[in-house]
């Protein structure tokens, strides 16, 4: 049924979920293996560079950091992935001033995936709105499925009264 699936990896708890879920669905899909790590030049703000705040020199530092961080993720899930016996190619794509979700829509045209897997914190009413939400985005324009690895916050459980005897 799939063929080709692109995964996004950030590192964080709901991408690790994400990359499990594409990994078992590759395996018994005997599907091709994308995972994608965006580097978002946009969390830097970089638009305080051209008013002069913040020197070009320090931006690009903190980008090649970015870098670092991204490789560092995707040797990870490619450890994983052979670890497996799961065959992967790890891309590693700037966003280019770009958003993460249309920077991911991009290469999932690019690899032709026909199954996108993305990992989600779950927030719902403002903090989803202040946040935003790539993977929102990418929900609504992707062409292809859009499977959604969610990480479960579990909430304590409420104090049970006191029984009465």
């Amino acid at each position: 049924m799939f063929e080709r699936i692109l995964v996004a990896v950030d590192g964080s708890a709901p991408a690790k979920r994400a990359f499990d879920l594409a990994l078992d669905v590759a395996k018994a899909q005997k599907a091709k293996l994308y995972a994608l790590h965006v580097i978002d030049e946009r969390a830097l703000g970089i638009g305080l560079v051209a008013s002069g705040y913040v020197a070009p020199a320090y931006v690009e530092g903190l980008i090649d950091g970015l870098r670092k961080v991204g490789k560092k993720i995707l040797v990870g899930v490619q450890r994983r992935a052979k670890a497996s016996g799961q065959p992967m190619e790890a891309l590693l794509i700037e966003s280019l001033g770009g958003d993460v979700a249309h920077t991911i829509l991009a290469q999932a045209r690019k690899v032709k995936a026909d199954l996108i897997v993305l990992g989600t914190h779950g927030r719902r009413g403002v903090a989803r709105i202040v946040m935003g939400s790539d993977t929102e985005t990418v929900v609504r324009e992707a062409n292809v499925p859009v499977l959604l690895a969610r990480t479960f916050v579990r909430k304590k459980a409420a104090p049970r009264g006191r029984r009465h005897r």
